[in-house]
């Protein structure tokens, strides 16, 4: 016996259309004569019933359907003899017993999400005052500096005037104009 797909690929044609010539469903004579072809190479496919079962099926038909129905209903009444009278209490009972610590720990986690967001927003702050306040020390530190340079460049500019002025005094005595002589001894020329 072959496979739906060993046939398919022999005819090359699809798996549906093999399908569709098995059950007796119209296809094209081309298809058709291929996948018989094929049938005859490999087999009939295993699935397959020939059509006289299929007949025969048609004509038991309502015995069958009787059967079928008659059989889905004692497998129903076993299946629900064999569950608890009080399934749904049981499977309410479960699921609260093991939900409501599972939503508690979803809260507790979500509290403590809470708290360190909060703190992580304290520490944000705290950092950026910090910051705030060093900048300002820097900023009052870099004033006192050049405050200080400022006032050491104004006192060296006093004494550099001073030393200008001391010098012109010194230059001016120098000077012939301001040369000033002793009185000549009185004993020297006698």
């Amino acid at each position: 016996m072959a496979s739906i797909l060993e046939i398919a690929r022999l005819a090359n044609v699809s798996a549906e259309n093999v399908l569709r010539v098995v059950s007796g469903e119209p296809v094209s004579s081309d298809v058709a004569s291929r996948v018989a072809r094929a049938v005859e190479a490999l087999g009939p496919p295993d699935s397959a019933r020939s059509r006289a079962d299929v007949v025969a099926a048609e004509t038991r038909g309502g015995s069958q359907a009787d059967e079928l129905f008659s059989r889905v209903d004692q497998m129903a009444a076993d299946l629900e003899a064999r569950l608890p009278k009080n399934v749904g209490n049981i499977l309410y009972e479960a699921l609260r017993v093991e939900v409501q610590p599972v939503t508690r720990h979803i809260a507790e986690l979500d509290a403590l999400y809470e708290l360190m967001s909060a703190r992580l927003e304290d520490m944000r702050a705290e950092i950026e005052h910090e910051r705030r306040e060093r900048l300002e020390d820097v900023e009052l530190l870099s004033e006192l500096v050049s405050a200080g340079w400022r006032s050491a460049d104004r006192r060296l500019a006093r004494v550099e005037r001073m030393l200008a002025r001391l010098e012109e005094t010194i230059a001016g005595e120098r000077s012939p104009t301001h040369l000033h002589f002793p009185p000549a001894a009185e004993g020297r020329d006698a």
